[in-house]
């Protein structure tokens, strides 16, 4: 009841202050409309001050282009045609009209001359006087005053001829003005000669008027020039037509004075930035500019009291809204009274039941977000991804599923623990989250393998560009645990929408392309192609069985010499695992090498590689090396260097009689493997790049790496065959090499031309079918043993 009860007040109040506010709009108005009007009533004073300049210099124009005119007309004008011609121009026609001249210009060597020509046309006294040395000289040849005595008589006498109105450099402007222009041209205002002796509050500021005299029309003669006093000329004018309502102030901007040229002032004046009015008139070629301000005359008869009137009678009704209001609100309170004690009862039951409602809505929110959402990151879970897949597969073809696994996830959790394994999926969740569009939904549905729903996808060409934008950004944000930096490494299987397409049968499509992006092992994108097949199951049985390989005996080492190209003598050997299966027969190296880095168990098959290898060359006796491959997977085990030295100590083996292989794409951003293979150096291991050349290295990543041979890939060998362009390769790799100051040794050799070529190019060791294939280890020894093995091609 309180609350209404000031509520009423408030509303009074706004009432009342809404009624201010309008009477003073309303009084705004009527004082908008006064001012309107007064600034109407300046626009037309202005407007008439305008055109009565004009008038007069139009007037002032017109009668000396008659002189000039009457001038022009004379054959053989002396100075009795001036006086007579100019007899009629006086002062009390022309207000402020001091002097007119016929000014006639010659150069200096015509003064003499035209001296003497004017004193024979009846200026006996004339004597010019130039100014300066310049070339050029305008003289007064003849003159007569316009000014009155102090009877009121015109003067009408010759002035004193001959002056060079060079002197005034306003005057000698206009001549040239009115020259350029053939017609009446007006100087810069300024003080005449004549008066510069006068005292400073009787100095006005005055022109020189010029029009050309052209006989007949055609020749130029000279000018006729007048001299004006400014202030006479138009301070009568500007009195007469400011009526005493306005101020007026005639100004010539191009003057070098500041004093105005002609004024109308009276007391009272007021001046105002919304009244105040400039307009601009032109003299010849230049401007004049004309300020009026308003007086107190004409704003008092603005006034028309309209502002007065229009708030009294505003506030009048402002009052009488005020007290009705006052009257119906206090009315409306009492009843509202009666129905608040009604209400209340009715209004505590409906906050009861929703706060019920709130709460319930509040945990169905919640079990939702559960139940369609990752508790660890945050991403949609299996049933979120599976509502999503139903909203859309089907029913739209522009739909493409990424489904992602993150490489080697299983050593972070052995080596790190499984919170670490968290932190590593949290990571990649705001990865992810980072790099896909708002419309689109990521999602896990396992330990380590992700999806992405991508929406609005026309293209397959633009789903696999998303894979790759989120493999880039996976990689260049390795993840911090503890005091090892660890890389994130994805595959992913790229998928999209057929027509009468499922959910399941777009997961299956996706989850076949991951699968082989996997077997690849190159932390890569695979799109979905139908000649795909499904070899999960068929990988999966081949992974148990090779767990149990070495303890049935099913693996083997073979060994393939590597010769001197001199003399074709083995130096060395390269171990081969071989894997005879029990049924499926000979199983390749590239089948289930893959398999076994993805299933974790290439670490001890690498390890029991080595060790074979080993014990095998210290049992042959001879000054032979071995040389082990290593795969990139066995790089990341953080006991690899202790672990190949337990071998060496285990099996006697010289330090210097081992090489290491590691292929050259392995290295690529991998520091710690990098680290590792300085480590093997240090202790006296060998390390060769194993097929260089069809990698990624750069010649200044190459100049980083810790390693001692090159092997050069037998694609680039099998070019060779005795031209330049063949060899260009190998010859471009054996100068790097011994650049560098590493050993070069040559894959698939299988013809004497290219092991001759070879040799040739500066490669001292060489591997191939043409020296031996891969050799059981007592055909090994047999070779190792003979003094010199022939060298003969394959068939």
């Amino acid at each position: 009841m309180q609350r209404r009860r000031w509520a009423g007040v408030a509303l009074v109040v706004v009432v009342a202050l809404l009624g201010i506010t309008g009477s003073w709009v309303a009084a705004r108005n009527a004082r908008s409309d006064e001012q309107h009007y007064a600034a109407q009533l300046m626009d037309r004073y202005t407007s008439d001050l305008t055109r009565a300049i004009n008038t007069e210099l139009q007037r002032y124009g017109d009668t000396l282009t008659d002189v000039a005119t009457s001038l022009g007309a004379q054959t053989d004008l002396t100075a009795d045609d001036f006086a007579w011609i100019t007899s009629k121009v006086s002062n009390r026609r022309l207000p402020g009209a001091t002097s007119l001249s016929f000014v006639v210009s010659t150069d200096n060597t015509g003064i003499r001359s035209l001296e003497n020509h004017w004193r024979a046309k009846g200026a006996p006294d004339l004597r010019l006087r130039p100014v300066g040395s310049g070339t050029e000289h305008s003289f007064e040849v003849l003159t007569r005053s316009l000014e009155k005595h102090l009877d009121g008589e015109l003067d009408g006498a010759r002035l004193a001829n001959g002056r060079d109105l060079n002197f005034s450099p306003e005057a000698d402007d206009a001549l040239d003005e009115a020259r350029i222009l053939g017609g009446l041209a007006v100087s810069r205002a300024y003080v005449l000669p004549a008066d510069r002796n006068l005292p400073a509050a009787q100095q006005q500021q005055s022109f020189t008027f010029a029009v050309p005299v052209k006989y007949m029309g055609r020749t130029f003669r000279g000018w006729l020039a007048m001299d004006v006093h400014g202030g006479d000329l138009l301070n009568e004018t500007l009195r007469a037509q400011a009526h005493g309502a306005v101020t007026a102030e005639l100004v010539d901007p191009s003057s070098s004075s500041d004093q105005a040229v002609a004024q109308a002032m009276v007391a009272g004046a007021r001046p105002s930035a919304a009244l105040n009015r400039i307009s601009y008139i032109g003299a010849g070629v230049r401007t004049w500019t004309l300020k009026v301000h308003p007086t107190n005359t004409l704003l008092e008869e603005t006034d028309r009291g309209l502002v007065g009137s229009t708030w009294v009678v505003a506030m009048t009704i402002t009052l009488l809204l005020t007290a009705l209001v006052g009257i119906l609100t206090g009315a409306r309170n009492r009843a509202m009274s009666k129905v608040d004690a009604a209400t209340a009862a009715l209004r505590q039951d409906i906050e009861r039941r929703q706060e019920v409602e709130d709460k319930l809505r509040q945990r169905e929110n919640e079990l939702q977000q559960m139940a369609l959402h990752d508790p660890l990151t945050g991403l949609a879970n299996r049933a979120g991804l599976d509502a999503q897949l139903a909203r859309t597969v089907g029913r739209r073809e522009d739909v493409a599923l990424l489904l992602i696994d993150l490489d080697d996830f299983k050593l972070v959790n052995d080596a790190y623990g499984h919170a670490a394994g968290d932190t590593v999926l949290t990571e990649f969740a705001h990865i992810l989250r980072s790099s896909v569009r708002t419309e689109d939904l990521a999602a896990r549905i396992g330990g380590d393998e992700f999806v992405v729903l991508l929406t609005d996808m026309p293209d397959a060409e633009g789903a696999v560009a998303a894979a790759q934008r989120i493999l880039a950004a996976a990689a260049g944000s390795p993840v911090r645990l503890g005091e090892d930096t660890v890389p994130v490494r994805a595959s992913v299987g790229v998928a999209t929408t057929h027509a009468g397409d499922t959910p399941k049968e777009l997961l299956r499509r996706a989850d076949i392309a991951m699968y082989q992006a996997k077997h690849l092992g190159t932390h890569g994108v695979q799109l979905h192609d139908p000649s795909m097949t499904d070899r999960r199951a068929a990988d999966a049985q081949l992974g148990e069985d090779l767990a149990g390989a070495v303890e049935r005996g099913e693996l083997t080492l073979l060994y393939q010499p590597l010769v001197d190209l001199a003399d074709s003598r083995p130096i060395g050997v390269e171990a081969l695992v071989r894997w005879q299966h029990p049924t499926l027969g000979v199983v390749s190296p590239a089948q289930f090498i893959p398999i076994a880095e993805r299933n974790g168990t290439i670490a001890d098959l690498g390890l029991w590689v080595l060790g074979e290898a080993c014990a095998q060359v210290v049992d042959w006796g001879a000054d032979t090396y071995v040389s082990v491959n290593l795969s990139p997977r066995q790089l990341q085990e953080p006991t690899l260097v202790q672990d190949v030295l337990s071998v060496l100590n285990r099996t006697g083996l010289e330090p210097r009689r081992l090489v290491l292989e590691i292929t050259e794409s392995a290295l690529v951003d991998d520091a710690a493997g990098i680290t590792m293979l300085a480590a093997f150096r240090e202790h006296g291991i060998r390390v060769a790049i194993d097929d260089f050349g069809t990698g990624y290295s750069s010649l200044h990543y190459l100049t980083r790496l810790p390693v001692d041979i090159l092997k050069i890939d037998r694609s680039f060998v099998a070019e060779l065959n005795g031209t330049p362009e063949g060899a260009g390769i190998t010859e471009a790799i054996l100068r790097l090499s011994h650049a560098l100051h590493l050993t070069t040794v040559a894959e698939g050799i299988e013809t004497s031309e290219q092991a001759a070529e070879l040799q040739l190019l500066g490669c001292g060791v060489g591997q191939g079918y043409l020296f031996a294939p891969p050799l059981p280890a007592t055909d090994m020894l047999s070779l190792l043993t003979s003094s010199s093995p022939p060298p003969s091609s394959p068939s």
